[in-house]
């Protein structure tokens, strides 16, 4: 062997950067992690879309961050536009999304890396894991070049390179991970033949375009609003990095002439001429897929956001597709504001390889080998997001297990990443998962603000953190319970907060108040309470986020818990077998579609049907109670008539 590592990590994508931190972190003091990768320079790669962030996706990278990872601190390094989407829903659903500066995010993420104890890069592929024999325990890897490493665990996050194949139209097919880069088989190979059942996925990717070719005045500017927020991902980085320069992104429609040329087109797209027979994400749909899915939309939203502050590239999202690269340019320049574009890069879809998740532990280890543990899209997930989380819990486990250690199961009450893996090992997957809050019963109270407060304990408990760190948590939780203390015991006068509540279109207030109750109203923000009655102690902008939800939607989280221990009881409920499910509003549409085809017999096994959310579950329980209460009326209508008739 050239070198013996605690642990060492396969690929060095989102899930593998996250992994091979983690590893390092659980181990702690001497740890020997490898990361070992295909290439150095594309470390930390956005393949698809730079952007980090989202609806539940924000959440996540917030818990990533808690555990010591370093998602959040890379995009705090390459922000070049924010949004908090869901604005209009209130606080407590608000997700954070930043557009990254390419470049710099990658390079951000190799540098936090690098920069890490314990931590080393080794480029070169890995052609297979290493057995002793007889033992079904990995021991190791082997690259390409013949290099030997030894590891008492193995983390593998190859993404979408295990026998990818890219295909541009129905006539151009090639092999590779993603656009310039080799796919791996040996890899993929061993591991179909040591026992692991393999299927294939699809995703695409939009074309690029050249920024200088748009008319500008023909669309609809987006600014940034970071500014407005002064959001930082990272709650643990005493680093805090300067904001970039913010740009623009910008809006246009892909209407009727786009449409046209669509489906003029539609039998040389990879996916529907035939090149194609994997399934794809049903949430991040190709052009082609929007059109024969939805022909009845007039057009298609698409967002052109910025690749970097170095380029003028930008990213068209809401385009992805496998059509001629011709038809491409075609249906770019049907766009209005499109007219004179050029293409940068053409857009494409990808099949590869994954690994049915139902075959792993809740601690991402597989079953069958001791000691592999597999992140990310290997898993049958889509998005960088979903793959850091699983980055994150698989390093983690892998370093307990170099230490023999018990292992770590985040429970779907604790974090996105908990609900993210529950669902991939109970569940599996028939389609690339991708998170949404729906798919959690906790979603009030598992959010973007109270993330290192709800995974600080666990981290505490595992010792992953630096002294600096804890210092800094430490720090917030006395903030916490100081902002607690002085709203419980402050009084808000009728005088100091007249105009306060005016303004909220609240009812006047005819005696004091604590200030703990006058923020309980709608439209009353703590932070202008406290400003309002004279408290000049500072607090941080995230600490009054978390303590104004907490005193406005405590009613709620009780409700939040009492229904999932409902649910938990109901389990064996039976559900009738003519059940209309498509009438079921409350439901998610796929959540219609899927009960619809399967007809499950009870709720335990309608909560094993992947897509069907715990969220939808509960609504199901309250749709069949109702479609029982009329027929409970009506038993007992003919009863009382049957003693009636007796009678008389």
């Amino acid at each position: 062997m050239e070198s013996a590592y605690d642990v060492i990590v396969v690929g060095g994508g989102h899930a593998g950067a996250e992994a091979a931190v983690a590893a390092a972190r659980a181990i702690g003091s001497g740890a020997r992690v490898a990361l070992v990768t295909s290439s150095v320079e594309t470390i930390g790669q956005m393949s698809c879309n730079p952007a980090i962030g989202g609806v539940a996706k924000g959440t996540v990278v917030r818990e990533i961050d808690a555990l010591g990872g370093i998602m959040g601190r890379a995009i705090d390094r390459a922000t070049i536009q924010f949004r908090m989407l869901n604005r209009g829903k209130g606080p407590a659903v608000w997700a954070p999304r930043a557009q990254a500066d390419r470049g710099l995010y990658r390079r951000a993420v190799r540098s936090l890396l690098e920069e890490h104890p314990g931590v080393s890069l080794v480029q070169g592929t890995v052609r297979q894991l290493l057995f002793a024999p007889g033992d079904p325990a990995v021991r190791g890897v082997e690259t390409m070049e013949g290099r030997r490493f030894s590891a008492r665990a193995v983390v593998i996050t190859t993404g979408t390179f295990l026998r990818g194949r890219i295909h541009i139209g129905t006539d151009t097919a090639l092999a590779g991970g993603r656009a310039g880069e080799q796919s791996t088989t040996h890899l993929a190979e061993q591991l179909a033949a040591v026992g692991l059942t393999v299927e294939r996925f699809k995703t695409g990717t939009p074309p690029r375009i050249d920024g200088r070719s748009v008319d500008y005045s023909a669309l609809e500017r987006q600014e940034s609003e970071l500014a407005d927020f002064d959001y930082r991902w990272s709650a643990l980085d005493t680093a805090r990095p300067a904001p970039l320069e913010q740009l623009a992104c910008w809006i246009a429609f892909a209407d009727t002439p786009t449409k046209q040329i669509v489906a003029d087109h539609i039998n040389e797209s990879a996916m529907y001429g035939g090149a194609i027979g994997a399934r794809g994400p049903r949430y991040c749909p190709s052009i082609e897929d929007k059109i024969v899915r939805f022909p009845d939309a007039e057009r298609h939203q698409l967002f052109l956001e910025p690749e970097g502050l170095d380029t003028h590239e930008l990213y068209v999202n809401g385009l992805s597709t496998s059509l001629p690269a011709k038809v491409q340019i075609e249906m770019l320049r049907s766009v209005r504001g499109l007219e004179q574009v050029e293409m940068t890069r053409a857009g494409y879809a990808i099949e590869y390889d994954y690994y049915p998740p139902t075959q792993l532990h809740p601690w991402l280890e597989v079953r069958a080998i001791d000691g592999l543990f597999l992140a990310g899209q290997i898993n049958g997930t889509t998005g960088y997001e979903e793959a850091g989380g699983q980055g994150v819990l698989a390093g983690l486990n892998a370093g307990l297990r170099a230490r023999d250690r018990a292992p770590l199961v985040l429970g779907r009450e604790s974090s996105y990443i908990g609900v993210l893996v529950d669902d991939l090992v109970t569940r599996g997957v028939d389609e690339p998962y991708r998170l949404f809050t729906s798919r959690s019963e906790f979603r009030l109270t598992v959010r973007q603000d109270n993330a290192l407060h709800r995974l600080a304990p666990i981290g505490l408990a595992q010792g992953i953190y630096t002294d600096a760190e804890r210092a800094g948590i430490d720090a917030r939780a006395s903030e916490y319970d100081r902002l607690w203390q002085v709203a419980r015991e402050t009084s808000a006068r009728p005088d100091l907060v007249e105009r306060l509540v005016t303004a909220a279109g609240g009812l006047p207030l005819h005696h004091a108040v604590r200030v703990v109750e006058l923020a309980k109203r709608n439209g009353v923000a703590l932070e202008d309470v406290l400003t309002a009655v004279g408290v000049t102690e500072s607090f941080s902008r995230d600490e009054l986020t978390t303590v104004d939800l907490e005193i406005k939607y405590s009613g709620y989280f009780e409700k939040e818990r009492f229904a999932a221990n409902r649910l938990a009881r109901m389990a064996e409920l039976p559900l009738p077998a003519d059940a209309p499910y498509e009438r079921m509003k409350t439901l998610s549409m796929e959540s219609r579609q899927k009960l619809a085809a399967r007809r499950p017999q009870t709720i335990a096994q309608a909560s094993s049907i992947p897509g069907v959310s715990p969220a939808d579950l509960q609504n199901l329980v309250l749709e069949i109670e109702r479609l029982r209460q009329p027929q409970a009326a009506l038993a007992s209508d003919s009863a009382l008539a049957s003693d009636a008739a007796l009678t008389e």
